[in-house]
């Protein structure tokens, strides 16, 4: 059986048995460090969006800032939307989207994803009560000259709709057991929808980022010198979910549909209550009913 110990600034060592009792009985607060607390400035992980995507808020920035980029691969896999300051999306129900890796830019051929990657990028959503799951697959082709910017296309055959997009942000939210996250900027959709351009948050986790962490990131955002980006941010609304395709995220932490399982308890609780309540009125004013009364108030 493995046994660790950690150390704590009193220099006081703690077996792991003994740090779960402590934890669990509340003598302890174990605190667990973001990636972040090893930069000298926390807001390096984010960045206003590249020249290339969207000029604008680069044209106002005053602080210059080199972005630390996120780990390799770190976006692969499937995200939900969590956050979004584009209206549109607001309507739609349980919002993921997908990336992988597809093929090189260099020869187009399936090579190692050392070389710069054109991705897949799969949306799917739900209108409303509706169970259908409506997917639109698209690609991402890497903008030459820039990092984590991508243009997104998707096929002709389909909707024949394109824009410029980029990440400009990334962490970890430790307020919700350190899900991952990144913070994406689309510049206007050009095609048969044309959606405005806009900042979302991508979360491993539904219902993604906590309140606490989106308004940390804001106050990065600031540090950026750009307040008409800032303020996007800032109008980002959470995305509606449900919890019908909670099970299709790998993060397996709180999610929607343990939240309204715990608001349908609650319900069946009060309804309970409220019944037995009702069945205690009508026994009260039975002869048998009176006589009780009548006994408790002696």
């Amino acid at each position: 059986m493995l046994e660790a110990s950690y150390t704590f600034p009193a220099m006081v060592k703690l077996s792991v048995a003994q740090l779960a009792f402590a934890t669990l009985t509340g003598a302890l607060t174990v605190s667990v460090p973001s990636p972040r607390d090893l930069f000298d400035d926390s807001c390096a992980p984010f960045r206003l969006p590249p020249q290339a995507v969207n000029g604008t808020y680069l044209d106002q920035s005053t602080v210059g800032q080199a972005w630390i980029e996120p780990p390799f691969g770190f976006g692969y896999g499937k995200w939900a939307l969590a956050w979004s300051s584009i209206e549109e999306y607001w309507g739609w129900s349980n919002m993921q989207n997908e990336w992988y890796p597809l093929s090189s830019t260099v020869t187009g051929g399936r090579v190692s994803d050392l070389h710069a990657m054109v991705i897949a990028d799969v949306n799917s959503f739900q209108l409303g009560d509706n169970d259908t799951v409506i997917t639109t697959p698209g690609t991402d082709t890497p903008l030459p000259g820039q990092k984590y910017a991508w243009n997104y296309t998707i096929p002709a055959e389909i909707m024949a709709e394109t824009d410029n997009t980029a990440w400009v942000g990334w962490g970890f939210d430790f307020y919700e057991q350190g899900a991952p996250y990144f913070v994406s900027y689309d510049a206007s959709t050009v095609g048969i929808k044309n959606v405005s351009h806009g900042v979302s948050i991508y979360s491993a986790r539904e219902r993604g980022p906590s309140d606490r962490t989106v308004a940390e990131i804001a106050e990065c955002y600031d540090k950026l010198g750009s307040v008409v980006f800032a303020d996007l941010f800032r109008s980002m609304q959470r995305t509606p979910t449900d919890g019908r395709r909670s099970n299709e995220l790998s993060w397996r932490g709180p999610s929607a549909d343990v939240e309204n399982q715990k608001k349908r308890n609650g319900a069946v609780r009060g309804v309970s209550a409220a019944v037995a309540s009702v069945n205690l009125e009508k026994h009260l004013q039975t002869p048998e009913g009176n006589n009780l009364m009548c006994y408790c108030k002696v």
